[in-house]
Formats: structure tokens, sequence, C-alpha cells
């Protein structure tokens, strides 16, 4: 069977458009849950309350308004200390409640509703963040076609993917997405892989080769033979993988629920013993007024506000306050390689002329019969060219032999780029001398194209895809930072990873990696008792993404579905970020942990009080209210932190 010539019309239907769901209708079920309602009515009446109280002498109405607000809020909370109480459970909950009691029954309404209002926007931030993941699943299936050409007796028809059954043929033009995993039947095709397997370059496509639905064929035609269909496909696995690592992943226990368990019990036993060894209830609900652990519940939360704040300033993206959190306590980084250390493109790295013929020549000549080609090495070999300022002559009598090169008329002489079996079969040889430069470019980690004018070989174009020049200092940094380990994880062959590795200075990395060897690998790791960053760009990425105890996407030059798995995004290609991060994390946790000490010590100096009579309720509420005050502003010290390298040894790993 022939490969059919396509056609505009068929081309047109076996890729519809798909049209891209709006804000609304991608997030409905969290905009309309309870708790985002419940956070929102909460927010509105607290601002009411604010703006009342500007306007208006009389606290009356003001104050009907925090305790509205205060009510709304707090009820789900309420409600979940009570549950608490019921396992005996004395967690962060049962804390705040007890605070927000405490300020209603002492008349700070105010403190009462923002309390509330600070949780409630928390746990909001939080199921934003699953939602983005599962909205990210969905755009999975984005990869696939939801059409395809089906090849039957010398006929094809576009069907739904969904009619495709194991052993059908289909065909995949130019452009098109493969939409099974399957086998190359006919045709000759260059496939960008980048997707499933990390490989930066395309892969050149003959009959008998391997593909993967989800990736593009970018140059050429191909019949294939479908072998997995949907969820059993590659893809498809990754989707699985994906999920299955967000149900494992475990919750961040909060530094608030830790002390919570034993100073909530504490609390109570300490408010009725006063009770009945004085027999003053003023005494009694003096203490409890006084522990009311509002400067204990914001020390968490305003510190990784600040932090949330600090890192939007510097384009990084983080969900929670819990990955904040988590990204102060890594011990690993693991990188992908393609898009994440390197450029994620083709660029010429040597030009290698033979018998006399200089480097701009045989550039020149091999732009101008690459100057139609749609591969990327040929583009690559033309920009190239293009970028040194030099002239491409005018190629006649074109003739692009998908998947192996070109070959042209450039000056009068026959000029063919391509593959090494490309040259064979026009019985062109190299010389024992050139196939050993060959070899050992190929040894490099180069992509090593020959080029040939008049059946003889001319040269070498050696290209590679490029290593961002920030990668090798910020790996530095992430060490000074306290980061003990960083590996280097990819797809690709092992002597283009060796060598990125050996420029990066990273020593340890893993080569021709699948997504579920990527897992497996981070999923060993933990196992040792290590906490492990991921930080990727590609689909083939989610996994490892998901299941690390911290995912990091490159987000500018990263796929949408790497985006909304990983736990933080950097917005720009600028790989400086990261140990920025690591170290304003770090620094966060300091933060938090201080102002816990602070909290508490305030608060055991106000029950000494409190007990021995020395003050009253109402004092102890202002004592409440300026404990809380230290924790504010040193919590808001962090939204200004600068990453300063020669300041970064000196901040410790955080405390396991």
């Amino acid at each position: 069977m022939s490969v059919p010539a396509p056609t505009a019309a068929q081309c047109a239907t076996c890729r519809p458009p798909n049209r891209r769901l709006s804000f609304l209708e991608r997030y409905r079920g969290f905009l309309l849950s309870s708790n985002t309602l419940i956070t929102i009515a909460n927010g509105i009446l607290l601002l009411a309350g604010l703006i009342v109280s500007l306007l208006v002498e009389d606290p009356l109405p003001a104050n009907v308004l925090y305790a509205a607000a205060a009510v709304v809020g707090g009820a789900p909370i309420f409600l979940f200390a009570a549950r608490g109480i019921a396992r005996r459970d004395f967690t962060a909950g049962v804390m705040v409640s007890v605070a927000m009691v405490g300020a209603l029954l002492i008349g700070e309404y105010s403190a009462a509703a923002l309390v509330a209002f600070m949780m409630m926007f928390g746990e909001m931030l939080e199921n934003f963040a699953v939602a983005r993941s599962d909205d990210a699943l969905k755009e999975l299936a984005g990869l696939i076609p939801t059409q395809v050409t089906l090849l039957a007796g010398e006929g094809e028809q576009v069907v739904p993917v969904e009619h495709v059954r194991v052993g059908d043929l289909l065909l995949v033009r130019n452009g098109e997405r493969i939409p099974v995993d399957g086998t190359v039947r006919e045709g000759q095709a260059a496939v960008d892989e980048a997707a499933i397997t990390g490989e930066s370059l395309p892969v050149d496509k003959v009959a008998g080769s391997a593909v993967y639905a989800g990736t593009i064929n970018v140059a050429g035609t191909l019949i294939i033979v479908a072998e997995k269909l949907g969820r059993d496909t590659a893809l498809g696995t990754v989707v699985k993988l994906v999920e299955e690592a967000q149900k494992t992943q475990a919750p961040v226990q909060r530094i608030a629920n830790r002390y919570a368990r034993i100073l909530v019990p504490v609390t109570f036993v300490v408010a009725i013993a006063v009770y009945l060894l004085t027999g003053d209830p003023v005494r009694s609900v003096t203490v409890l007024v006084v522990v009311c652990p509002c400067a204990l519940v914001l020390a968490t939360p305003t510190a990784l506000v600040a932090a949330i704040g600090n890192a939007a300033r510097h384009n990084v993206i983080v969900k929670t306050g819990a990955d904040m959190e988590k990204l102060g306590k890594i011990d690993v980084v693991a990188f992908d390689k393609t898009g994440t250390l390197t450029q994620g493109r083709p660029d010429v790295m040597a030009v290698t002329p033979f018998d006399g013929l200089s480097p701009d020549d045989l550039l020149a000549q091999a732009a101008a019969a690459e100057r139609a080609s749609e591969h990327p090495l040929g583009r690559a070999i033309v920009e190239y060219t293009v970028t040194r300022g030099l002239a491409i002559p005018q190629a006649d009598g074109l003739e692009v032999l998908t998947g192996l090169g070109v070959a042209a008329r450039v000056n009068g002489s026959l000029v063919v780029v391509g593959s090494r079996s490309l040259l064979a079969g026009r019985g062109i040889e190299l010389s024992a001398e050139q196939g050993g430069r060959l070899a050992e470019m190929e040894a490099q980690g180069y992509t090593v194209v020959p080029v040939a004018i008049d059946e003889r070989v001319a040269g070498l174009i050696s290209l590679a895809d490029v290593v961002r020049p920030e990668a090798a200092q910020a790996i530095q940094a992430l060490h000074a930072a306290g980061v003990n380990r960083a590996v280097m994880i990819s797809g690709d062959n092992e002597a283009t990873v060796r060598t990125v590795a050996g420029k990066l200075g990273v020593s340890e990395y893993h080569s021709q990696m699948l997504p579920d060897q990527k897992l497996a690998l981070i999923e060993q790791m933990q196992g040792q008792g290590l906490r492990v960053a991921y930080v990727g760009d590609g689909v083939n990425d989610a996994p490892a993404l998901a299941v690390a105890d911290i995912g990091i996407a490159m987000g500018a030059a990263g796929s949408d579905v790497a985006i909304e798995t990983a736990d933080v995004a950097l917005m720009g290609d600028d790989m400086d970020r990261l140990p920025h991060m690591v170290a304003l994390s770090r620094e966060t946790l300091r933060t938090i942990r201080v102002s816990v000490i602070f909290s508490m010590s305030m608060n055991l100096l106000a029950v000494v009080l409190g007990m021995g009579g020395i003050i009253g309720p109402a004092f102890g509420a202002v004592m409440h209210e300026l404990s809380a005050l230290p924790v504010l502003v040193y919590s808001a010290r962090l939204v200004a932190f600068k990453y300063r390298p020669h300041n970064m040894a000196a901040i410790t790993p955080a405390s396991k």
C-alpha cells in the first residue's frame, strides 16, 4: 500500500480545533463549592464592617457585621473542631475555635472575623490547587486528536478516535499528532517525542519504528499499525501515574496543629484548675482569653503569605502555603534535562570541513539545500548560517527525502545533507578518518549531520541542545543553600546526557528514562528518607512532578500539564529563581519557628499573670493583641527578602 497524497479538506477534518473552556467552565465545581462561597461571604462581611467602622462613630453596626462575618466564616471551623474533639484530635481547628469564642466573649469581633477569614481563605487556595491539577489531567486528552484517518482497503475515511481498534492502519500526515501507540508500516517522518520520552531532537521514523500517542509528526507522512489505545498508551499511563501519585501524596502537618494537640488540653486543664483553686470565674476566663492562640495561629499563615508574595514578585507561582513549607525541607533536587537545564532546541555547535573547504563555504552550501526543509535540524543549520551573516546561495532541483535528508544543486554542484544511510544509499562513503571524527563528535553527545558535495563527503555539522547559561550557577547556588544532592534525569541517550552533566558539574545522572522510570527513581530516593524536589517542563514529567515532595515546573518553556501538576511554577525560564526560592522557604520556616516561640512565651507570661489575678480579661485581651503585632511585623519582612548567593551558605537546611 502506498502513502496517499494529503488533501486540504482531509487535513482540516482530521484535526478539528478544540475550543478552550472558559475559567468558569473549567472551575465551576470549585467556584460553587461551599468553602469558596462561605469564604467570599466572610470576606464581604469583614470588608463591610471595616468600611462602616471608618464611616460611623457608633461601633454597634460595625460589630454586628464583624460578628456576622465570624459566625459565617467560623461555622465550618467550629464543625471541624467538633469532629476533631470527637476523635480526640485537638488540632489548629480547635485552637482557632477557642480564639474566636474568646474574642467574641470580650467584644473583639473584628479579630474573630479576621481569624475566620484567614483560615477559610487558606483552605480555599488549597482547594483551588487541587481543582487546577484535576483540570490539567483533563487537558491531557487534548494531546490526542478527536478524529483520525483510517485506511481500509484502498480507501481512507475520517473517523472518531474511539472507533479505532488494535490492528487498524492509520494515516498520519505532516503536522498531525499520532493518536495511538503503534508501529510504522510505511513511510518516513521526523517525530517530536519530547512530550513522552523527553528526547530533545525529533526522531526519524521508518518502517518498523515504534511511535507513541500524543507525539507530533513534524516532517513526513506515516502509515502506522495501532497497537495500544486510550489509557493503555504511554500517554494514558502518564495520566494514570499522575492520578495515583496525587492520591498517595500526604498532606503537610501544620506547625500550629502540632502545638495545638498539647496546648489546647493544657489550657482547659489550667483554666479549670484556676477556678477550683480560687473560686474566681474571672481569672478562669482570663486564662482562656490570653491563651486564645491568635499569635500562634497567625505565625504560620502570615509568614507563608509574605513569602508567597515575595515569590510572585520574582515571577514564581507557589500554589499553597504547604508547598512553600515543603520547599524549605528538600534534600535532593532532580532535574529533567530537555527544556529545563537546556533550551530544548537544536543549535549548531561545530562545523568540520574536509578537503580544504572553509567552514563558511560548507555552511552556506548546506543551508542552501536545507532552506526549504521542515526538519528542525535543517532549520537550525539555516538559522545559524543567517546568524553568522553568510550569504545563502540559490538552490535548484531541491529534493526533500523525508526522514533522511535533502539534496539540491548549489552553484552547479550536487549537495546532499542528511543521515549516513542517505549517503550510503547514494554510494557515498566516509573515509576512516572522517568516520572516526564523526564517532568522536557523537561520543560527545552531538547529533552529527554529514554534508556531501559532488559525491564526496565535504564535512560534518554537529548540533546539540543548548545548555541554559545560568544552569550551572543555579545548581551551585542550590548546594550553597543547603541542598545536598543534584540529579539529572533524561529520556535522551547516554552520550548526550553525560555531556550536559559534565558542563553543569552534575555527578549523578540517568539517561533513557521513560516517565514511569523517572517516577520509580524518585520513589526510590524517597524510600531512603530523602525529600525530593523535581524540576521539569514536559508532559512526560507530570508523574514525577506529582509524586515528588515538591514539583517545580519551568513555566514559559513548559507544557500546561507540567505547570498544572507542579506545586511551584517558574513563570520565566531563569533558573536563578530556584535557589532564591529554596533560600526564601528556609528563611520562612525559621521565621515561623521564631514567631511560635515568641507567641508561646507571651501566652505563658499572660497565663501566669492571669492566674495570679494581676491582669483581668480586658487587659489580657490587650496583651493578646499586642503579642500578635510583632508576629505580623516579623513575618512581613519576608516580602523584601532578596536572593544573595554569598549569604546562601549561612542558610542551613530546615530541621527534619
